[in-house]
């Protein structure tokens, strides 16, 4: 078993509807956390929240963070724990945006406040991109 699918087995993780796996770790009222899991050819589908939603980086390799606040341009954004880069991130609510690992996989943290709610959870279409109608 390789180490993605061990960290998946140990955290009790589940597909995510974005792609990759997670597992909710805290929620209360104020707040809710979440492991989240891309492993190698994974990719998280380009989506946005109603919400700001902080990325911690914890393990793996970097994590390619792509971010569109108009829905015609992007700009990516590497997380992870090299000194020279940042091991976290906020996406301001209504941005969309979409993950990838650089490597066979990354294992971040995703903070939500107020806590995240499917309601304020939207999937782009199938295959769509910024710029891209």
């Amino acid at each position: 078993m390789n180490k993605s699918d061990e960290i998946i087995k140990i955290l009790h993780m589940i597909p995510h509807p974005e792609g990759g796996h997670f597992k909710e770790s805290y929620r209360d009222k104020n707040i809710s956390l979440i492991y989240y899991l891309l492993k190698k050819n994974e990719k998280s589908h380009w989506h946005r929240l109603k919400k700001n939603e902080i990325l911690h980086f914890y393990d793996g390799a970097p994590l390619i963070v792509c971010l569109s606040t108009d829905g015609n341009t992007f700009q990516e954004v590497i997380i992870n724990n090299n000194k020279d880069q940042v091991s976290h991130i906020v996406v301001r609510s209504g941005t969309w945006f979409s993950m990838e690992s650089k490597g066979e996989y990354s294992l971040i943290g995703c903070t939500v406040a107020p806590p995240f709610n499917y309601d304020d959870f939207e999937l782009a279409p199938k295959n769509w991109k910024p710029g891209k109608s």
